[in-house]
Parts: C-alpha cells; structure tokens; sequence
C-alpha cells in the first residue's frame, strides 16, 4: 500500500479552544472531546493537553532569567536578539517537539494530526482526522469545543 499526501484543508476538524478562565495566559481547554471517545485513550489526551498548557506557563513566566534577558536585549537595543534564541523561543521549539512526538506515538496511528497552535495563532489546538478509520465519525461541519 503505497502512501499518498493528503491535502489537510480538505479534512474534518475538531478545534479545541483556549481556555481563559485563568486570565490571558495561553491555556487550552482540558476537556476531552466526545469525538475522539474510542479513537484515543483520555490518560493519552489529558497527559498531552496537562503537559502542552504546563509548558505555555513555563514560557510565559517571569522569573530572574527573563528580566535578565530582557534587560541584556535593551541595552544591547535588541542586537543581541540576532545571536541568541530567546527562553520563549526554546520553550516553543520544545512545544512543538513534544506535540511532534505525541503525533508519532498516538495522534498519526489513529488517524488523527494535532497541529502546533502557534500556526494557529495561539488561538486554537486543531485536531485534524486524517481518515475516519478507528471509529472517528466524519460529521459534515467542524466542532468547536466551548465549555465555558
């Protein structure tokens, strides 16, 4: 069976929302959607979602490193920002690294693509379903999950 490039515009979407019940910091909804019941086990989803909102919260704190970091950037008038990545920056790239890996290991095998919210604007955490195979149900419209 050979592979083919699927076009991921044309495939359903389950958006999973932010979460600002704590304020604007970037969270995303814990709740596990109903249609992924089956397809993923909810220790895998909720391990993600925890492990995902836990490192936003790391990249956004403000401790002795950031301030330090900040400054060095200001009176450097941001020149330094060329030669070195910033603590928010790394923190992304391990977001991203983790979402890759939970991709390999749960999402892919069954079907389903969680894409990195920063291609989303922060704004939502998309699940796409690759194919309706593991029991995922094709629904003809895209759910948004609002649990407020």
């Amino acid at each position: 069976m050979s592979s083919q490039p699927i076009a991921l515009d044309n495939c359903h979407k389950i958006f999973v929302e932010r979460d600002y019940s704590s304020g604007l910091d970037v969270r995303f909804q814990r709740s596990f959607p109903s249609t992924l019941d089956g397809v993923i086990d909810e220790n895998s989803w909720f391990y993600m979602i925890d492990n995902i909102n836990s490192m936003f919260k790391k990249a956004e704190s403000v401790n002795m490193g950031a301030i330090g970091e900040t400054l060095v950037s200001f009176f450097t008038c941001y020149l330094v920002r060329l030669c070195t990545t910033t603590r928010y920056e790394k923190q992304l790239q391990m977001i991203r690294k983790f979402i890759n890996e939970q991709n390999k290991n749960i999402f892919l095998p069954a079907g389903l693509c969680i894409t990195d919210p920063i291609e989303r604007g922060l704004r939502v955490l998309e699940i796409t379903v690759l194919s309706s195979g593991g029991g995922v149900q094709s629904p003809t419209r895209d759910l948004h999950l609002n649990h407020r």
